[in-house]
Parts: structure tokens; C-alpha cells; sequence
């Protein structure tokens, strides 16, 4: 390792701020497959306009002020964008399984044990910043999401909630080291260090495990675990009212806020991996706290998922840590039975402390309603897992070919043969190449990538398809690259909504016109795109996950590339408007396609 973890934090370019004429030329393209001719002409008037206007300049300006005084002139709003959102956190957050947890003779305690003492590993590494720096493309990537993986908590606020972050290095200073164990609703302290400072041996972890399950076997009628998944201005008032009451509630709070993460102990089991990802969010309302950065799942039979909280990090950063304790959960394993017979004899009782919070007849009131609507929340949503395997990374490379963009037309071409229409379609792009960088919005539809659709639908020769879809496909590429440098529409767009908000609060009044009409929504703005979509990484067997589709008509579809296979996770809601079994059939016959016709002519 050449450079500690956050050694070249200083040294990483200012996220850049576009320029307005820029955006609004890129937003305006985006509009052709989607609205109709007269009507874009009207928006484009609109558009243009608001580029010219005082307003715009206003507003333009505000933002240029704010780069000068921050590195990441978005980096406060974009939490606010989560932060500021009061549905249910099963709506936000992500779920995912960890597949090299999936071991057939492994025990429930046995998995727990090994996840708890790696994922501390991991945290300890942070904490000493032996981590190396990410790397892509020759560029290094801000490593601010690797400080805020762990001991950090989402606290249900009015009007918008907080993340509390307890995470220090070494060179900062102490940082709490125990997790929270629950089982069956009850909560449990596990301290992981000892008083020299040493890690929790696995088999010491093993035998406080058991000794959890065993005080625990009886679920709890009325748990505080529960109510994490209701609306965030209910349980805002709920836990306000509870700290008003009780002091010992502030000290409890204190100890799951701070806690490194969470680690559930399910009586539960599933037959495959689709149930196991739905089962990541959707399986108990006892199974995660929801407010917490991480919390991870073992089911009974050592089967294992997790559920994190999205606005602390991105899925990418978390699945980091889980791989690891993956991997070195299949290194160690032999070796950890072997030292147990050695070590068992020696061990000292390792006592967990049960956390048991003070909640008033009326709260009970609200496990009950907490409880209905995960259910019902739980009913309505379909997942489900496909793994295709007619090619993946290799073929790709072969072709000298992005995987990414080929799945970004197929998951279109889908979409079209399933509803008979286009979809204004999210991608998610990285922008960690700038200081604290997050994401920002690839609209993965274009003009190009519409003529290639419907050169398809019209049974086109296939010298004809195959320049228009090169054509699509270097669009595509286009865009990413825009994004990943920071020259995207819609986190421009979310700063100029923020500003106008800003100047508003003075007492003058800004307009966007060109944003207030329903064109911005059709085309996927305000949380409206139909497809919403994300690349999950290369790592082979590694983590995956998705969250639920943005809105009720559309679908989220996640994936990971493999060397010679893609897995998918799509996720719908289970309504007339979706189909997840036609479009996930949809897909792979796009892919074919893609492969039999436009590379290789067969």
C-alpha cells in the first residue's frame, strides 16, 4: 500500500459546477423520444428563456457563490435529498445478500460469529487507514464513504432528519467498538474489544451468541425494532416523546446510534435467492433496525443478507466490507474449528447486555400500526433474482465493448417489448473522482437509443441495426463520461431548486418555469423514472442488492458483471401497471438479441 486510506482527500479536484446553457442543451435532448413535438417546442421556449433570464443568472450565480466556499458545492443538499424524504426507510433503503455466506454446512452462530469479527477487521483497518485508496481510470476516488460505513445512524427528525456519525480514526482518537445483536425483537450491547484492546475471538463471539439466542427465543410482543419502518414524522415524534420520558431511553438511543453496525439472528429460512433478497427488507419487522448504517441478516441456516440505510453511503462502498468478511469467512473457516478445540478451554465469558427501552401504552399503539404496514408494504412488492449466463465481462472485453452500456439498451429494448413504450430510465454514475463526490443521473435514453428500438420493431435489415445501434451505444458512453465528470442534468437541476429555495427564504421571489412543467416529471425528474437502474460491480459472487422501482408503474433493475454471466435483480410493485416475470423474459431475449444479431450475425 503506497498512501493511507485518506491521505489524498486534500489533494482531489472541487466538484465542478456546469454551466447553465450546457445543462439545459443536454436536458433538451433527452426530452426528444419522450415528449411530444409541439409540446417540446413550448419547452424548449421556456427553457431557453430561463438560460437567458435574470432569474437564471440569479440562480446560475448563487451556485458559482457556493463552489467558491465548498470543495463539493452539492455535498450538504444531496443529503438533504434523503434526509428531507418522509416516507418509510423500506421505500429508501437497500437490501442485498452476501453469497459466500451461503454455505451448506455452516450454522447460523457459526456465520454470525465470522461476519462479526471480519466486518470489526475491516473497521479496524479504516480506523488505522490501511484501506488503498480506490482506483479508476488512472484517478483516485474519494474515500469519505469508507469513514462514514460504520458507527453511523439516521435519527428520525422534524422536518428533516439527521446522521449522526460516530466513526474516528486512530489518529482522531477512541470510537465505540460494539455492535448490536438483535433476536426475535430483543436488543442486545456486544462489546467487541477487550480490556487490552484485542478483538473478540470468534469463538468467544460464538459463545455470546449463544447465549443471546438462548434469552431470546421468545419474541417480544412490543420491540423498538419496529417502529424504525414507520413514516419518518411518525417515528420522529415517537422517539422524541420516549427520550422526553425517560433518560434511560436517551442512554439506550446513544448505544444503538453510536453502535458499529447490527447483526439480526432470524429464526427464519428461504428457499432461494429471490426470497433471500426480497427477505433483505421485506422478511420480519424485527430484523433490522432501519435507521442504522448496516445492518446484517443470518438466517437460520446461515444463510445471510443485509439492510443499509442509502443516505449514509452508496451500495458500492457497503458491499466492500461484506466481501471481505466473505472471503475471509471461506479462508479461515478450517483453520477457526481447528483453534477452537484449543482455545475453548481458555476463553472468558463474554457477557452481552440487553438493551431494554421504555415504551408508554401508546407507543405499543404504534408496533401495531408499524407492524400492519410493513406487511402490507411487504405484500405489494415482487423481487426477483436472474442470472444470465449466454455471456458476461469476457465476451465484452473481447469485443473491446463497455458490458454496462450493452445491458443499459437491452433493459430498454425490455421495457419496450413489455408496455409498447419507452421509459425514461436513472442510471447511476460515479463522481468520486471529486471531493466527497456521490452520484449523479445518467438519462440512459436517448434519441439514438430510440432509433435503434424502433429500427428493431420495424424488423430492420441487420446492416441497418447495427449502425444504429453503435450509435446508441456510443450516446450512451457519452453521457456516462459526462456524469462521471460531473456534467450531468439532474444534480445541476436539484442546485438550482435548492438555491431558489435559498433566495425565496429572503423574501424574493425565482422562477423556473421550464422545471414546473409536467414535462420534467414525464422524463423522469421528481422521482418519476421508470426504470431505475444501477451497476453493482465485477466482484465474482459478490454482493448484490436493489432497493424498490421510484415510482408505481416502473421497475428497479440492479446488476453485477461477471466474467461470463450478469446477475440481475429486479424489483416491482405488484399492481396492474408491472409485470416482473414478462419483463425479466423480455431481457433475455434483448440480450440474445443483442448478441446474435448485432455481435456476432448469428
Amino acid at each position: 500500500m503506497t498512501s493511507s486510506t485518506f491521505s489524498e482527500q486534500n489533494s482531489l479536484p472541487s466538484l465542478p459546477l456546469p454551466e447553465l446553457e450546457e445543462t439545459i442543451g443536454k436536458y433538451l435532448k433527452s426530452l426528444v423520444p419522450i415528449v411530444p413535438k409541439d409540446e417540446l417546442e413550448t419547452i424548449t421556449t421556456l427553457a431557453n428563456d430561463f438560460a437567458s433570464s435574470q432569474n437564471g443568472q440569479i440562480l446560475q450565480r448563487f451556485l458559482k457563490e457556493k463552489t467558491i466556499s465548498s470543495k463539493n458545492w452539492l455535498e450538504d443538499w444531496w443529503y438533504d435529498a434523503y434526509l428531507t424524504n418522509r416516507d418509510s426507510l423500506l421505500t429508501q433503503n437497500m437490501g442485498a445478500v452476501v453469497p459466500k455466506f451461503s454455505v451448506n454446512d455452516s450454522s447460523q452462530i457459526e456465520s454470525a460469529s465470522h461476519i462479526i469479527h471480519h466486518l470489526m477487521s475491516y473497521w479496524s483497518l479504516i480506523r488505522q487507514e490501511k484501506i488503498e485508496v480506490t482506483k479508476s481510470r488512472g484517478n483516485s476516488w474519494d474515500m469519505n464513504q469508507d469513514y462514514n460505513l460504520f458507527n453511523a445512524c439516521r435519527v428520525p427528525a422534524l422536518p428533516k432528519d439527521r446522521i449522526k456519525r460516530y466513526f474516528r480514526t486512530e489518529a482522531e482518537g477512541k470510537c465505540p467498538s460494539h455492535v448490536i445483536i438483535l433476536c426475535n425483537g430483543h436488543v442486545w450491547k456486544l462489546e467487541t474489544t477487550c480490556e487490552n484492546s484485542k478483538f473478540l475471538n470468534i469463538f468467544e463471539i460464538q459463545n455470546a451468541l449463544k447465549r443471546i439466542k438462548e434469552s431470546s427465543r421468545t419474541s417480544v410482543e412490543c420491540s423498538i425494532v419496529q417502529l424504525t419502518s414507520l413514516g419518518r414524522d411518525n417515528w420522529a415524534q415517537i422517539r422524541e416523546s420516549m427520550i422526553q420520558n425517560s433518560n434511560r431511553n436517551v442512554e439506550l438511543f446513544h448505544d444503538v446510534d453510536s453502535a458499529v453496525f447490527c447483526l439480526t439472528l432470524s429464526d427464519d429460512f428461504v428457499e432461494n435467492e429471490s426470497e433471500l433478497m426480497k427477505y433483505s427488507i421485506f422478511g420480519s419487522p424485527l430484523n433490522a433496525y432501519c435507521d442504522k448504517n448496516l445492518n446484517i441478516i443470518v438466517l437460520r441456516d446461515g444463510k445471510t443478507c443485509l439492510q443499509a440505510e442509502h443516505g449514509n453511503v452508496d451500495a458500492i462502498s457497503l458491499f466492500a466490507p461484506c466481501d471481505f468478511a466473505a472471503d475471509q469467512f471461506q479462508l479461515n473457516r478450517k483453520l477457526s474449528k481447528k483453534s477452537s478445540q484449543n482455545k475453548s478451554s481458555s476463553m472468558q465469558p463474554v457477557m452481552p447486555v440487553k438493551i431494554e427501552f421504555l415504551l408508554t401504552g401508546s407507543v405499543s399503539q404504534k408496533i401495531s400500526e408499524a407492524e400492519r404496514d410493513f406487511y402490507f408494504l411487504s405484500s405489494k412488492t415482487n423481487v426477483n433474482v436472474y442470472h444470465y449466463t449466454n455471456f458476461g465481462a469476457t465476451y465484452c472485453k473481447q469485443r473491446t465493448l463497455y458490458a454496462d452500456t450493452i445491458i443499459q439498451i437491452a433493459l430498454q429494448m425490455a421495457y419496450l417489448k413489455t408496455h409498447n413504450k419507452l421509459a425514461p430510465t436513472y442510471e447511476t454514475a460515479s463522481t468520486r473522482m471529486f471531493y466527497h463526490g456521490r452520484t449523479e443521473t445518467v438519462r440512459s435514453l436517448t434519441t439514438d437509443m430510440e432509433k435503434y428500438l424502433t429500427a428493431c420493431e420495424n424488423s430492420a435489415t441487420n446492416e441497418t441495426l447495427k449502425l444504429l445501434f453503435f450509435d446508441a451505444y456510443n450516446s450512451h458512453n457519452t453521457l456516462m463520461d459526462a456524469a462521471r465528470e460531473g456534467k450531468g442534468i439532474d444534480r445541476h437541476f436539484y442546485g438550482l431548486r435548492k438555491a431558489q429555495t435559498a433566495i425565496q427564504s429572503y423574501g424574493k421571489s425565482v422562477e423556473i418555469p421550464f422545471l414546473d412543467h409536467k414535462s420534467f416529471s414525464a422524463s423522469g425528474g421528481n422521482g418519476n423514472f421508470l426504470l431505475s437502474t444501477s451497476f453493482l460491480g465485477y466482484h465474482e459472487n459478490g454482493c448484490f442488492g436493489y432497493v424498490v422501482p421510484m415510482c408505481k408503474d416502473g421497475y428497479g433493475t440492479f446488476y453485477r458483471i461477471n466474467k461470463t454471466s450478469f446477475t440481475f435483480t429486479i424489483s416491482n410493485w405488484l399492481d396492474d401497471a408491472t409485470n416482473g416475470d414478462e419483463f425479466r423474459e423480455n431481457l433475455e431475449y434483448s440480450l440474445n438479441f443483442i448478441k446474435n444479431v448485432i455481435l456476432t450475425n448469428e
